[in-house]
Formats: structure tokens, C-alpha cells, sequence
């Protein structure tokens, strides 16, 4: 079985081949491994969220990518994070919401 390191670069591989939902199905997998292996509220888990919420994103899945980033800003609040981590998640929630609000108008 491989790790979810392994896991998390065989999906970056193919998201930069463009096969998306292939890409998903390997992140929530290396996501799942991660946390049996880590522990859900550590540190090491941040890669594996981040990347979570944004292939959900990319495949327009707003809720799944709504709760990967809040759930990075209650890991960057438990572990600590850079100012400019916080923000980058922040402004993907904001970028969520206004997206969400500008289809249902």
C-alpha cells in the first residue's frame, strides 16, 4: 500500500495532466491515509487538506472545498501558520462565497 505522500504526488501528477477527477479520488484517498497515519489536527495534514480543497474547486464541488478550507483554518489556528497562509485561505472562502452568491442571482 503506499503512503499518502505517495498518494498526494501520484495525484499532483495527474492534475498536472489534467485528469481532475482521477486526481480527486487520489487526494481524498492520500487525505484518508494521512489522517489514520497523522492524526487529523496535526501539521502534516495541511498539504493534504490544501490540495483537497482545491481540486474539489476545480472540479466546481464548492462544498467540499468550503469545508477543506475552513477545516486549513482550524488546522493553521491549532498548529500555528504564516500570516500569509491564513490570508491565502481566507480569500478562497471570500472567493467561494461570491462566486456561490453571484449563481444563485
Amino acid at each position: 500500500m503506499k503512503t499518502a505522500v505517495e498518494l498526494r504526488e501520484i495525484a499532483d501528477e495527474c492534475e498536472e495532466r489534467g485528469l481532475y477527477t482521477k486526481a480527486a479520488r487520489l487526494h481524498k484517498k492520500a487525505l484518508l491515509n494521512a489522517e489514520r497515519t497523522y492524526g487529523k489536527d496535526t501539521s502534516e495534514m495541511i498539504p493534504f487538506v490544501y490540495n483537497m480543497g482545491m481540486i474539489s474547486l476545480a472540479l466546481d464541488n464548492t462544498g467540499e472545498a468550503k469545508g477543506c478550507f475552513n477545516r486549513l483554518l482550524e488546522l493553521f489556528a491549532s498548529v500555528g501558520a504564516s500570516a500569509e497562509d491564513v490570508e491565502e485561505a481566507q480569500q478562497l472562502l471570500l472567493d467561494l462565497d461570491e462566486s456561490t452568491l453571484a449563481a444563485n442571482a
